[in-house]
């Protein structure tokens, strides 16, 4: 009717009008991360369906991830493990490809206030991967859900103990579900805003 089209548009939180969608990027060379990405990603579904509420969860290896998907998401979860004092290669490469593409021409985040969560796996420490990352969280202005889960393997850093396969501990696995499970469940609520 003429009435219906001479009102204004309905007013909603901006989040609205975008898909709510939880981009996991992650990076594993021995399965140690990819294990604690399966739990976060298990983590962010669980809370959605407790929550009543349709979360996508779109988990893609570092290698695969790309710019397009960094502005389309929601809120981020980055799980990648600490290699040589640094946070891997192949996560740093997925930075350096999607970084300046989520700024606009007046250098202002596209992201800003978005929530994100960092995971790393480590051997006998992760802070060095765990700080790179949260430095370029803070540069796109995300809004960290919770302290960097950082997993220590323990192993003696020996080149067999490096480059073995690693199967998760029950402890860190509930802990990568909790943190999976705030960062779905922040973009959730800020949606209802």
């Amino acid at each position: 009717s003429a009435a219906a089209a001479a009102l204004p548009p309905p007013r909603c939180h901006a989040l609205t009008w975008m898909r709510r969608t939880l981009l996991l990027v992650w990076h594993s060379r021995t399965g140690h991360a990819e294990q604690m990405a399966a739990a976060i990603e298990r983590g962010a579904i669980s809370a959605a369906a407790e929550m009543g509420s349709e979360l996508a969860v779109v988990s893609r290896r570092a290698a695969d991830a790309s710019t397009e998907d960094v502005l389309s998401a929601s809120g981020y979860a980055f799980c990648a493990p600490e290699n040589l004092a640094s946070t891997s290669g192949a996560m740093l490469e997925f930075f350096h490809r999607t970084y300046y593409d989520a700024f606009d021409d007046s250098e202002v985040s596209r992201l800003i206030g978005r929530p994100v969560a960092v995971a790393v796996a480590a051997g006998s420490d992760g802070s060095n991967a765990a700080r790179q990352m949260e430095r370029i969280c803070r540069g796109w202005r995300l809004a960290p859900v919770a302290d960097t889960l950082v997993s220590q393997n323990g192993l003696i850093q020996t080149k067999a103990n490096i480059l073995q396969p690693k199967v998760l501990d029950t402890g860190t696995r509930d802990r990568c579900h909790e943190l999976g499970g705030l960062v779905a469940g922040t973009i959730l609520l800020s949606d209802e805003g």
